[in-house]
């Protein structure tokens, strides 16, 4: 199915070879397919010859920044964003929401649109967009903006921009823009709410979700998932991730906890099935991320896969991967939608990767597990006011992809100090694996907060029915900390504003209104002593699911460094019909190809810069060149080289 929504007018044959040059394909989603999986169907680059390619164009947008002290991460740029080919135009965006269009096959610029975001301001994490959706109006009619290009910006509104000419399409919202801000209550503070993934398009229906700053303050901003109508952009429909009273779900928040919490938003992709007019919502965690003792319950829909009707915002089913989460396992990844061999039969399905490291594969009609999901009894909570859910959903199959718990004999000792220290840190720690609470005497959260998977997602080859997951394998360590009554009875909306007083908030804690705070000096370390790692590497790793016999094919680290936090790795992978997978994220400058079905590294590029931005492949004519095309231009948070590089490869003639 994904194969097909890829090619571009032309049948898909096998190899490639000299009589027959095979499909074209453009790359007319971020994930490469409305359903995910980052796949093109293009074998004219495969294993035998992908060492060959050569750089053949270049642009540079100028769009990075490191950000004044103590904002570096806050002000600074990351490059996350994929483009898109579609139409003929390359379309990226930069760090701070520039559009761009490009001549596909020379790199060279046809036309820019800046949103003009406010860099002096604070936003919740950092300067950053990973990227636009592409829409076509049915009516032939339409004298201009037939074909529009939605951007959803830092600063919350939704831009409708003509493909053609990148001006702002007038019959849409208000000179081409609708506010995000509008309708969304309760609001404190702007900068705690922003968007950063790409909208979604089903028909002429336009969703987007929100990215929530979810551990300054209980009461944050609703995580509402909003449609919009692409020729005019009225809102057609909103669902409520916190359940209304009288909505299904409402009764998981106890004592009516869901008036009292926010976020549980959707901040990363949402795939489509466009044949069934469905979306499915990869759902975040609730406010604040590691205390839930004001928010008894189960919390649906947090954490959870959810299918929605795209013209209605009817909810289909869904399925929660943690209940009453306590770690900040929020379903970061872009669900994928994929097709599962059973016997003689074959059938669709959503295959979701967690930063747990599990992955839960579920009927795409039903929301049902295809592989045994149990519920396995998890450790109590020893904060008084926190009820820890008693059992979480954990699969039998596939395996986790990442380990799960730490023992002495898992550290790493490049030294005999490097050990010792870590053996006692391990033992001052609570520590019973997987889904051990947070505490106030520090407990190990294994894996960390940033996955198993993360927003990277996996990519997906329907010919062999596999993912391919880039992974973390680092821990953290969780200190929960006490504040006073007169806090926590402070006003829940008080505004976390930025400059020094912001700071200052978010050092002590007091106004927050939290009972329990997570400090960000010391509320959340990484596992370590002397900047290394005290669980022993790979601390990255790409790794191969088949998904109809729920096993793992191989896993190989994602960087050649056996130091500092060399593999730990944010950016997507490509998967291609030649055979290869194309992946980088690390600090490491470069950018590797794997042979599909063993993982071995058979080719690596220099880079100018990280690349955290997902590769692409096109081609757009049969008689022309399958492009390779990435962005590096680092990122702030992982700390790689910053730039602003957009690179083409091609075969030489």
């Amino acid at each position: 199915m994904i194969a097909v929504l890829l090619l571009v007018g032309c049948v898909f044959a096998g190899a490639a070879h000299a009589a027959d040059p095979g499909p074209t394909a453009d790359w007319p989603y971020t994930e490469g397919a409305p359903g995910g999986g980052r796949y093109s169907p293009l074998t004219d680059i495969h294993t035998g010859n992908v060492h060959r390619l050569e750089v053949v164009w270049t642009y540079r947008h100028g769009d990075y920044r490191k950000g004044p002290f103590p904002y570096q991460i806050n002000k600074g740029t990351a490059q996350e964003s994929t483009p898109l080919v579609v139409d003929g135009r390359l379309l990226l965006t930069t760090p701070s929401n520039r559009v761009i269009a490009l001549d596909p096959e020379t790199g060279r610029e046809l036309w820019t649109f800046d949103p003009e975001i406010d860099l002096s301001r604070m936003y919740a994490n950092m300067i950053i967009n990973r990227g636009i959706a592409y829409w076509t109006s049915p009516s032939s009619q339409r004298p201009s903006c037939r074909q529009r290009v939605f951007l959803a910006t830092l600063d919350m509104r939704l831009i409708a921009l003509d493909a053609a000419t990148g001006v702002p399409c007038g019959d849409f919202g208000e000179a081409g823009t609708v506010d995000l801000l509008d309708g969304l209550v309760p609001v404190a503070d702007t900068w705690e709410i922003n968007v950063t993934s790409p909208p979604t398009v089903v028909g002429d229906v336009v969703i987007v979700g929100s990215s929530i700053a979810d551990t300054i303050r209980p009461e944050e901003p609703p995580g509402d998932v909003r449609a919009f109508d692409a020729h005019s952009g009225r809102l057609l429909w909103t669902f409520h991730t916190i359940p209304h009273p009288g909505e299904a779900g409402y009764e998981t928040w106890e004592s009516g906890a869901a008036r009292r919490t926010g976020a549980v938003n959707v901040w990363s992709t949402i795939t489509a099935d466009l044949e069934r007019g469905w979306i499915f919502l990869p759902v975040s965690t609730p406010s604040p991320d590691f205390y839930g003792g004001d928010r008894p319950g189960a919390n649906l829909f947090s954490d959870s896969v959810v299918a929605i009707e795209a013209a209605t915002g009817r909810r289909l089913w869904h399925f929660q991967t943690v209940h009453h989460d306590l770690w900040d396992y929020d379903l970061a990844a872009p669900p994928n939608l994929v097709r599962i061999r059973r016997e003689e039969r074959e059938i669709d399905a959503v295959a979701q990767v967690t930063k747990s490291g599990f992955v839960f594969v579920l009927d795409r009609e039903s929301g049902t597990p295809l592989f045994p999901v149990e519920e396995r009894p998890v450790p109590a909570s020893d904060i008084p006011s926190e009820r820890a859910w008693p059992t979480q959903p954990v699969p039998v199959r596939p395996p986790p992809l990442v380990p799960q718990r730490l023992t002495e004999a898992d550290l790493y000792a490049p030294t005999p100090k490097h050990w010792e220290a870590c053996r006692k840190k391990l033992a001052s720690l609570r520590n019973e694996g997987l889904f051990t609470p947070p505490s106030e005497g520090g407990s190990l959260l294994y894996p960390f907060t940033a996955g198993g998977a993360n927003w990277s997602g996996a990519g997906y080859d329907p010919a062999r029915g596999w993912l391919f997951v880039p992974v973390n394998n680092l821990a953290h360590v969780i200190h929960l900390t006490k504040l006073s009554a007169s806090n926590a009875s402070q006003s829940q909306a008080k505004p976390m504003r930025g400059g020094l007083r912001g700071l200052w908030f978010a050092i002590t804690g007091r106004g927050t209104g939290h009972r329990y705070w997570l400090s960000p000096i010391r509320g959340r370390t990484l596992f370590e002593h002397d900047g290394i790692p005290c669980n022993a590497p790979p601390w990255g790793m790409l790794v191969a699911v088949d998904l109809n016999a729920g096993e793992i094919r191989w896993s190989v680290p994602t960087s050649s460094r056996g130091t500092g936090l060399g593999g730990l790795n944010f950016g997507p992978p490509l998967v291609t019909a030649g055979g290869l997978v194309f992946h980088a994220g690390t600090t490491e400058l470069m950018l590797r190809a794997h042979n599909a079905a063993t993982g071995a590294v058979i080719a690596t590029f220099e880079l100018p810069a990280g690349l955290h931005a997902g590769p692409i492949t096109y081609k757009l004519r049969p008689d022309g060149k399958q492009f390779l095309v990435i962005a590096p231009g680092g990122h702030v948070g992982v700390g790689s080289k910053l730039g602003d590089y957009v690179i083409g490869y091609a075969l030489p003639d």
